[in-house]
């Protein structure tokens, strides 16, 4: 239920005179963030507050370990920048601090292959102040228990209406797409203790997208608009990818993309922008179910990127899409395998890939027990958690 009239310390009606809030202090609780909610509100001040929502981790990551990894992610930036930290009700972290935001980047990268990309939204709330204050202070009274809670396994989401798109739609081209592009490095690493980096991966992340300009809203009854919050990502992901910092000193990247994107204006004119002798340091991942869904429109962007010099290769989820759609029969060159528990148990389709003569790249490799399976199939290339703790020792 709501509470009618709100508690001293969670009302959303500002004093008047407020002077901005102080971008430093000490911790603070529940009260002292609707504190400072009002003091934006009487102030006009901007403030990003991030919220680590420890409360609702979903079943299989409510774990001591994912809690300290989580917290320490949240930390991290802490030493670098002004902020101020929020204790709130379940072990739940608010940090706020004043535009522009870092802090969500930062540890979206630190937590890049611990959570899975579906659950960062539960996990982690972004709200800008003070135009979301309602939401925050919906959430603290949620938090404090003066509000029903849903279960973070029961989460259902509301039919998604014409207003809400039209709403988000214009300020797609003006979202700042890094702090949802996962970049994570491509770790050449040998039995023989042989290890460096030949490469960075970048791929979209739609859901982040969604959850930050349609927060409670699901994707997977829109599949149309799964693909433009991609698409969209990824032509600004291209528009990036030929800066000049680039361009001095340009090194591998491994693009994900998708058909639209790979046959998109976008990559037209990326292509027009690089010299010749930089365009095989580019590989275009495109993931099998894209190649599935549109056979022609791949084709087609297919062969003008194999006849323009760059890498291809193909994303596979694992050794079933592979039996389903065998790389070289595609002409990727290169594959890149996600993990799963289930690959040691059908090693054919991968064994086959390695006969074949196509180099392979074992994504999502975040225990070691991915990196010693890959070694027993002649696999070396490696991306994933356990692959930057490699690189953070």
């Amino acid at each position: 239920m709501r509470l009618e009239p709100p508690p001293q310390g969670l009302s959303p009606r500002p004093p008047l005179g407020a002077d901005p809030p102080p971008l430093t202090g000490p911790d603070g609780g529940a009260a002292d963030l609707a504190a400072l909610v009002r003091r934006c509100l009487a102030s006009g001040s901007v403030r990003d507050v991030l919220w680590l929502r420890l409360s609702c981790l979903p079943k299989g990551l409510d774990r001591p370990h994912h809690r300290r990894l989580l917290r320490e992610a949240l930390a991290l930036p802490q030493h670098a920048r002004r902020a101020r930290v929020f204790h709130l009700p379940d072990g739940d972290m608010a940090v706020a601090t004043a535009p522009p935001d870092t802090l969500r980047p930062a540890v979206l990268r630190v937590l890049d292959g611990a959570v899975e990309e579906a659950n960062l939204g539960r996990v982690i709330r972004a709200l800008r102040l003070p135009e979301e204050s309602g939401a925050l202070l919906a959430g603290l009274e949620e938090s404090l228990g003066l509000a029903p809670r849903p279960e973070a396994g029961d989460l259902t989401h509301p039919p998604l209406e014409a207003e809400a798109l039209v709403a988000i739609l214009p300020t797609l081209p003006r979202a700042d797409p890094a702090p949802y592009l996962r970049r994570q490095p491509i770790l050449r690493l040998t039995p023989e203790g042989e290890s460096g980096v030949v490469a960075q991966s970048i791929a979209p992340m739609p859901a982040a997208l969604r959850d930050r300009l349609l927060p409670g809203w699901g994707l997977d009854e829109v599949p149309a608009l799964a693909a433009h919050l991609r698409l969209s990502l990824e032509t600004r992901m291209l528009a990036g990818v030929a800066r000049p910092d680039w361009l001095a000193a340009p090194r591998p990247l491994h693009l994900s993309l998708s058909v639209a994107a790979l046959t998109s204006e976008a990559f037209l004119t990326l292509d027009g922008r690089l010299p010749g002798a930089v365009r095989p340091m580019l590989t275009l991942a495109v993931p099998a179910a894209e190649i599935l869904a549109d056979p022609a429109g791949f084709a087609l962007g297919r062969d003008l990127a194999v006849s323009r010099g760059y890498g291809l290769a193909l994303e596979a989820p694992g050794g079933a899409a592979l039996a389903l759609l065998p790389p070289w029969r595609v002409g990727a060159g290169l594959l890149r395998l996600a993990w799963s528990d289930a690959l040691p148990a059908d090693p054919g389709p991968v064994l086959a890939a390695r006969r074949a003569g196509l180099a392979v790249v074992l994504t999502g490799a975040d225990r070691t027990a991915a990196i010693a399976w890959g070694w027993e199939h002649g696999i070396t290339l490696f991306q994933g958690r356990a692959t930057d703790r490699h690189l953070r020792n």
